[in-house]
């Protein structure tokens, strides 16, 4: 079965969309994908005891071990997961839109997750209570919503507490519950994205480039995207 896609001359982007109205990157196949399931040790993910046992020379502390653990420069893989509508949508398709993307990790279950959701879809201000908040980041809610930056929110762990599996279900539950058209809800069914950024508290959101590129690498809170989108201009 041979399938055409035709492309525009004007815009050379592919004439279909996905049914969120998400992105589609023609060229998703050239960027070199490192994968999640590459054997240890070496790659990201993998236990080590030092730089030197990581392919990316980046061994960190974690509450369970030490693992090489990603940093500024490296490539996310590619990932494919169930949206909220229930179609399955790649990750390196938000690539070479020209914008930054931030990608939240988050667990159902979590407050400031959900909190966070409501800031978003309808500027509920509890998120401010939280210590971490600053002011600054407000403009941070209309920077998405016009689609100056990307959110893509991947989420790991269902209702049920810490060790609970996603569903598609729980995805389009949280769609209902938080309906906010401008960001992709992706489902981590097997925990891929999970093992690789190895969260320590949600949500987790880290910022990548047009390239898939991290920019900035967080296992925890959102302060490190959010003080670089901010930062001061001149």
């Amino acid at each position: 079965l041979l399938t055409v896609i035709i492309f525009s001359q004007e815009e050379q982007t592919p004439a279909y969309t996905y049914m969120g109205g998400w992105p589609v990157n023609p060229r998703s196949d050239e960027i070199i994908d490192p994968g999640f399931d590459l054997p240890c040790p070496g790659p990201i993910g993998c236990e080590c005891k030092s730089d030197a046992d990581c392919d990316n020379k980046n061994c960190s502390a974690h509450p369970k071990g030490n693992y090489c653990v990603p940093k500024a420069g490296d490539l996310v893989p590619r990932f494919e997961a169930i949206d909220q509508f229930g179609e399955s949508v790649d990750l390196y398709d938000f690539a070479n839109q020209g914008k930054i993307i931030l990608i939240e990790l988050c667990g159902a279950w979590a407050k400031p997750c959900n909190d966070f959701a409501s800031w978003l879809t309808t500027n509920n201000q509890e998120i401010t209570e939280y210590r971490w908040w600053k002011d600054r980041y407000f403009p941070i809610r209309n920077m998405i919503e016009s689609g100056e930056i990307i959110l893509i929110n991947i989420i790991s762990q269902g209702m049920d507490g810490t060790q609970s599996t996603i569903t598609p279900e729980d995805i389009a539950a949280w769609y209902t519950k938080y309906p906010n058209p401008n960001v992709p809800i992706l489902a981590d069914e097997y925990k891929f994205m999970y093992g690789w950024v190895k969260p320590t508290a949600f949500p987790c959101i880290f910022l990548v480039d047009e390239k898939m590129q991290l920019i900035k690498y967080t296992n925890r809170g959102l302060n490190d995207a959010f003080l670089y989108l901010t930062k001061p201009t001149n």
